[in-house]
């Protein structure tokens, strides 16, 4: 079984605190926790179950519900409530916010592959993303479709070699942050233009096709993970944040 638990990550203090300028990333690999499935479903509410119920696979069911108790444990910790006492609302897109009396107090966004899971909370608004490379994808064909025009020439014209580093990069960061303005892959990864800085890799150029307007009050953060997988982290912030990573707890279940 794959294990992330490399020299960045730590195991949580018991007492979480989430400063103006902290960035908290959880990684979980959801198979240590299908046996207590029963207690996570305890703690979800009446349309999370609903939702993880059209799921036709139960493997895929329980992923969500493993999933969404988790957010919920997280938040309860930070937020000092039970975790079934947390309310969501929802944007037009389906992005999670917190309602209610805790409404603002964090920011979160999550991301899943295979069987690992990635939080990220925040005081500013947030997003994360989580891929596993793959030599056999055909780069540049997904990147003519989904990749505005600048972005795929550049990519065109790398080394061969650069070219699957430079791609994965670009889309993690590029998900991470429309998850982190609300849109998600629906607002279209072609409907903006990153212009990464090469004087610095946690900072980029945003323009967004329909106005062509810059916004660069963000900073970014991308990490390369073991067994091919790869981490892009989106900040509504242009200071550099202060990055916590935490693995996976036991002790609230």
């Amino acid at each position: 079984m794959v294990s992330f638990f490399i020299y960045m990550w730590s195991k949580p203090p018991q007492s979480l605190i989430l400063k103006d300028n902290d960035v908290h990333i959880w990684m979980i690999n959801i198979e240590n926790y299908r046996e207590k499935i029963k207690k996570f479903r305890d703690i979800l509410s009446l349309d999370e179950l609903e939702k993880a119920n059209r799921f036709s696979l139960d493997i895929l069911k329980e992923s969500y519900q493993i999933n969404r108790g988790y957010l919920r444990i997280i938040l309860g910790n930070y937020l000092n409530i039970k975790p079934e006492e947390i309310c969501f609302s929802y944007n037009q897109k389906g992005k999670p916010l917190l309602k209610g009396e805790i409404i603002n107090k964090i920011n979160f966004n999550l991301s899943h592959k295979n069987n690992y899971t990635v939080y990220a909370l925040s005081k500013n608004n947030i997003g994360i993303d989580l891929e596993q490379t793959n030599d056999k994808v055909a780069i540049e064909n997904i990147a003519r479709r989904f990749f505005c025009q600048c972005e795929f020439n550049y990519l065109n014209n790398l080394p061969k070699r650069e070219k699957p580093e430079y791609f994965f990069k670009l889309w993690t960061i590029k998900e991470a942050y429309l998850k982190a303005i609300g849109e998600g892959l629906s607002g279209g990864l072609d409907n903006i233009c990153f212009t990464i800085n090469k004087s610095s890799e946690n900072t980029a150029f945003i323009s967004h096709n329909h106005d062509k307007k810059q916004d660069n009050n963000w900073y970014f953060k991308t990490l390369n993970l073991p067994n091919d997988y790869r981490i892009g982290i989106a900040i509504n912030s242009i200071y550099q944040p202060n990055f916590y990573y935490y693995d996976e707890f036991l002790y609230s279940l």
